[in-house]
């Protein structure tokens, strides 16, 4: 398939005339009304948030115990060669994960529950069918490349007869029926799930609590945020007690947790991975342009094969040339270091973090020859309103208003449930009660001013294409700052406008770490390409990874 014809996911004009373009001339927000929600937001930081948080921080820094098992220090990809060339059993690699969820947990609070006698059991089988000798080893690796590997998956994504609730709290239990697609296709690849990891209520927040299973903690220090909402198995994986993940990303879900917790989370290009078998799922015609499911791991050599195998259609795994190498000194590097000079409401780079995206311009153009160009991208400065307003415009999305589990668009009354909350009556948490008001500001944005948001979306996404092709990546932040403490994302909820604006824009894109900063914290930036060049970002977040360590294991 041709890349043009991806444009038939998208419901706008593929290139905008000149009677369009009359819209781009209707103003968005404000200055004025974005400079007062900016200071809104800093008043709520220095009078309410970052007291409360500062001082609940404050004692040493607490960390996971260190790595001891030189099993956990190995790829998927390692892992899967030494099972079935019996370098390894797949019993000791299993039971060497399972130690190590156990050893961590309790300090995360990352599982929300686990399979581990199952599988051992999977394990046992798997040693069996290679000690049988009845395939060969490259038939094995053909068949089933992660033979034997293991695997954890976010919690919202349904495994068979395991919780799969996403923390609702007007659903008490819900128990997967069956495997999401993509758990079904790593099965057939040769993984075996070891647990379902935590998220926030409905998935609704950038940072992983609930009133259920509780608060998840980043294990580069115990008292800072994995980020959301797919922080559970984020915090596993930087913890070194998961080598693979399955995640979900709407708004950055889970390239923001990748980057607290310094490992490579990827966001395919819509279209290509299944999205069935998650919850929330939503009726909207444009659900599956803003949701992915994607993978998370802690090696970019992982990536490749890993992203084929949850893509049913081997055509499409095909069309995305994920076997084909990439010659790096023929990819374009493009680069900004923040949403552009008239952004209001985003905070810059911190300065270790902007010295860190330099350093990997600088590495690429010195050891590829490649010229980095930074650019800025008209528009990028409106991702926060473009995001937000675009998103949160579709229907039929699980909430905790709905009537019925049926029926997401049919809610009960808001101003009793945000009483009962101030009351402390609800069983709802806060992020997911704030889902309404916001709702409401987006429904009643003007038919006009919401086909100007779509227009604009359409100029950037034009900018992109021009300027990405099938050659070119843009490096970007994925936001200013390193993983802050518990809860001062509230203060923050601004920044995840680098995240949302790529996924509204339905692009690929690789979360990649690049090192830790002084107080032993993951920094890392997003790798973005053009729809359908999920290789491209692949390939130069593996680079990046041979110069900056990739996933660096939590200081001891």
């Amino acid at each position: 398939m041709k890349l043009s014809s991806l444009r038939v996911y998208y419901p706008w004009p593929c290139r905008l005339g000149e009677r369009a373009r009359k819209y781009l001339k209707i103003p968005m927000i404000s200055p004025f009304v974005k400079y007062l929600l900016f200071i809104g937001l800093k008043f709520l930081k220095f009078t309410i948030i970052w007291p409360i948080t500062a001082v609940v921080s404050i004692g040493p820094t607490k960390k996971c115990p260190p790595i001891r098992n030189q099993i956990l220090m190995l790829s998927g990809s390692s892992l899967a060669h030494k099972i079935r060339t019996k370098q390894l059993s797949c019993v000791e690699v299993v039971t060497a994960y399972i130690t190590r969820i156990r050893e961590v947990n309790q300090s995360l609070n990352a599982v929300v529950e686990d399979r581990f006698q199952e599988a051992l059991k999977e394990a046992q089988a798997v040693d069996s069918l290679i000690a049988s000798n009845t395939k060969a080893e490259d038939v094995i690796a053909t068949e089933t490349p992660f033979l034997g590997v293991p695997a954890t998956v976010k919690e919202s994504i349904s495994v068979q007869g395991m919780s799969n609730n996403a923390a609702r709290s007007n659903v008490n239990e819900h128990r997967a029926d069956e495997d999401a697609d993509t758990v079904r296709l790593m099965r057939q690849a040769g993984f075996i799930i070891l647990c379902v990891t935590n998220t926030p209520e409905l998935c609704l927040c950038w940072e992983t609590f609930n009133n259920k299973t509780g608060r998840t903690n980043n294990p580069y220090n115990l008292k800072r945020s994995p980020g959301g909402s797919s922080g559970g198995e984020a915090a596993l994986l930087g913890a070194g007690a998961s080598v693979i993940g399955m995640a979900s990303d709407i708004g950055g879900s889970a390239r923001l947790p990748a980057m607290y917790t310094g490992v490579f989370g990827h966001k395919p290009t819509p279209g290509y991975v299944s999205n069935r078998g998650h919850v929330p799922t939503a009726t909207d015609k444009h659900w599956n342009n803003f949701f992915t499911l994607g993978p998370m791991c802690r090696f970019a050599e992982d990536l490749p094969q890993l992203l084929s195998c949850i893509i049913e259609d081997p055509l499409k795994v095909n069309e995305l040339k994920l076997r084909e190498p990439v010659d790096l000194k023929k990819v374009k590097i493009f680069y900004a270091e923040d949403e552009g000079p008239n952004s209001i409401t985003s905070d810059r780079m911190c300065t270790e973090m902007r010295d860190a995206l330099r350093r990997a311009v600088h590495h690429l153009k010195v050891k590829y020859g490649i010229e980095a160009k930074k650019v800025h991208i008209k528009g990028l400065e409106d991702s926060l309103e473009l995001s937000a307003m675009i998103m949160l415009r579709m229907r039929g999305i699980p909430n905790v208003f709905q009537k019925s589990e049926n029926d997401p668009d049919e809610w009960n009354s808001v101003t009793l449930e945000v009483l009962k909350r101030i009351a402390c009556l609800s069983s709802a948490t806060l992020p997911s009660i704030l889902y309404a008001p916001a709702k409401c500001v987006a429904d009643r944005v003007s038919d006009d001013y919401y086909k100007t948001m779509l227009l604009r979306k359409r100029d950037i996404m034009d900018q992109f294409q021009e300027l990405l092709g099938s050659t070119g990546v843009f490096l970007y932040p994925t936001f200013p700052y390193p993983a802050q403490n518990h809860y001062q994302i509230f203060y923050n909820l601004m920044n995840t406008s680098y995240l949302a604006i790529y996924n509204v824009l339905e692009m690929p894109v690789t979360a990649c770490p690049l090192g830790l900063n002084h107080e032993g914290l993951p920094m890392g930036i997003q790798v973005v390409g053009w729809q359908g060049q999920d290789r491209l970002t692949i390939a130069v977040s593996q680079a990046l990874e041979k110069e900056f360590g990739g996933w660096i294991p939590p200081p001891e």
